[in-house]
């Protein structure tokens, strides 16, 4: 059994070197692939930046997607920077492994031993979603990216789970958004049955609702868990009020229950949406893309 991870640049606009080293590190001890979707990145690549310090494993598959390519395909300017779906779709499509996980470069997952633990009782037509856990970024200067695994034991001692509910509304059957910590888990023959994630996508901020709506529709379970632990190192995240002022996700344990104009929009689509009848092209299965091992 292999299992493999896509990842995406564009989350987090990653800045803080220190931080990513040690997520990139984690990756590469739970996963038997690391695919790293460098998408339509004006300033080049956060690997490319980072990458001699990591250990040369041959793991990670790094696709740079050029902006050339990004405006041929997404024609709406404003979803060109930041869409997710479609640059998540390159690497799950040309995924070499069993069990894919799409997940955010900000994710330090579980451990390889308790991840193959998990998926050896995991039935393959279900679709999965495990909760992440917000640490303090203060550990990341504590210990530094040299002492990762330290970072990571701690975290599995000291940080408790997170109890959100598995639905935003009572109108949305498909979200675990609250408790999915943007980790999500299921079988290759799953992810090539509902083709990835949705192409076209209108508000970036709701792929994960819309990809687990996507497997309901074709027939699969969806099952949201809250272990083995994630971890998600909090780096400044908040929830805007309707008044304007912001709250912590960490404080806002309810945060996105769409009171705003923009998340009940966001909301209203991905009860409504259709699913596009692309047949072939998923994660740009026509399109010669270059990538390098690492």
């Amino acid at each position: 059994m292999k299992i493999g991870v896509v990842v995406v640049n564009r989350n987090d606009n990653y800045k803080d070197f220190e931080r990513g080293l040690i997520h990139f590190k984690s990756m590469l001890d739970t996963f038997d692939e690391v695919t790293y979707i460098d998408w339509n990145s004006p300033k080049g690549s956060f690997l490319w930046e980072v990458q001699d310090k990591l250990p040369k494993t041959g793991k990670i598959k790094h696709f740079i997607i050029p902006p050339n390519i990004v405006n041929q395909i997404i024609l709406d300017p404003r979803a060109q920077k930041c869409n997710e779906g479609l640059s998540r779709n390159i690497g799950i499509r040309r995924s070499e492994c069993d069990w894919i996980v799409s997940t955010n470069i900000d994710i330090i997952p579980p451990k390889r031993e308790d991840i193959i633990k998990l998926i050896e009782n995991l039935d393959p037509n279900n679709f999965y979603t495990i909760s992440r856990r917000e640490a303090p970024k203060e550990i990341v200067y504590k210990y530094g990216h040299k002492n990762w695994e330290t970072i990571r034991n701690e975290l599995y001692d000291t940080v408790p789970e997170r109890y959100f509910p598995a639905q935003v509304t009572p109108n949305d059957k498909y979200s675990l958004i609250n408790c999915c910590g943007d980790f999500q888990l299921a079988h290759k023959n799953i992810w090539n049955k509902i083709k990835g994630f949705e192409e076209n996508m209108i508000y970036a901020c709701f792929v994960d609702t819309n990809v687990q709506k996507k497997a309901v529709l074709n027939g699969f379970g969806l099952k949201a868990l809250y272990s083995p632990p994630l971890f998600h190192i909090e780096h400044g995240a908040y929830y805007t009020k309707e008044d304007g002022t912001r709250v912590s996700d960490i404080e806002n344990k309810e945060s996105f229950k769409g009171d705003s104009k923009a998340y009940n929009d966001a909301y209203e689509w991905v009860e409504y949406f259709q699913e596009s009848k692309n047949e072939d092209n998923w994660g740009l299965a026509d399109t010669e893309i270059e990538f390098e091992i690492i």
